[in-house]
């Protein structure tokens, strides 16, 4: 046997070494692959309230007719009754999937708020996991109809019997429902 014939292994020091390091890379970039995934979560969760809330007046409008003849339907149903029964809430007010969704209408439209994450997990803040959404219903005389401004579009045009996102979700829409970081650090 050769006296040089070492066992060729990793000591306890050298591991514990590179456990050290792998332990301070983690804690650096642990926090911030969080904040990424939040970010993506919530802007998922905006995106997702969205389309459920114009899919709940499709199928009210589908079910009832155009909007401004809710308050003369057959079932005797107001306005708030007729969209909360699309929305589909668990009894808890809930979506199936966690997000909390609140409808205020009235014979001219209907406010929106969400909470995609729920109201029992925080942030709980208009912008990061709070949004608002409004509905302005058609009227009879389309002359009457309220007038905008649609992203992409020069002119005024009708903008009623269409959710619009308002504050901080329509600034997630614009920017194609990703956070910039000047909207995030608000």
């Amino acid at each position: 046997m050769s006296m040089f014939n070492k066992n060729k292994a990793f000591t306890f020091a050298e591991l514990a070494v590179v456990m050290l390091i792998l332990g301070v890379i983690a804690v650096m970039t642990v926090p911030g692959l969080r904040k990424v995934m939040q970010r993506s979560q919530f802007e998922r969760g905006a995106q997702k309230a969205y389309f459920t809330f114009n899919e709940a007046f499709d199928e009210a409008v589908v079910q009832y007719g155009p909007a401004y003849k809710w308050k003369d339907n057959v079932d005797g149903k107001d306005v708030n009754t007729i969209i909360n029964d699309q929305l589909k809430l668990q009894d808890n007010g809930l979506t199936a999937d966690g997000m909390e969704l609140t409808v205020n209408c009235s014979n001219d439209g209907c406010d929106f708020e969400a909470d995609v994450n729920g109201p029992k997990k925080e942030p709980n803040l208009y912008g990061k996991d709070k949004f608002k959404y409004q509905l302005t219903f058609s009227k009879v005389d389309p002359e009457d109809n309220a007038k905008g401004k649609i992203e992409g579009m020069d002119q005024e045009v009708d903008i009623t019997d269409r959710v619009i996102p308002l504050d901080e979700a329509a600034e997630l829409q614009r920017n194609n429902w990703k956070y910039t970081d000047e909207l995030w650090d608000k």
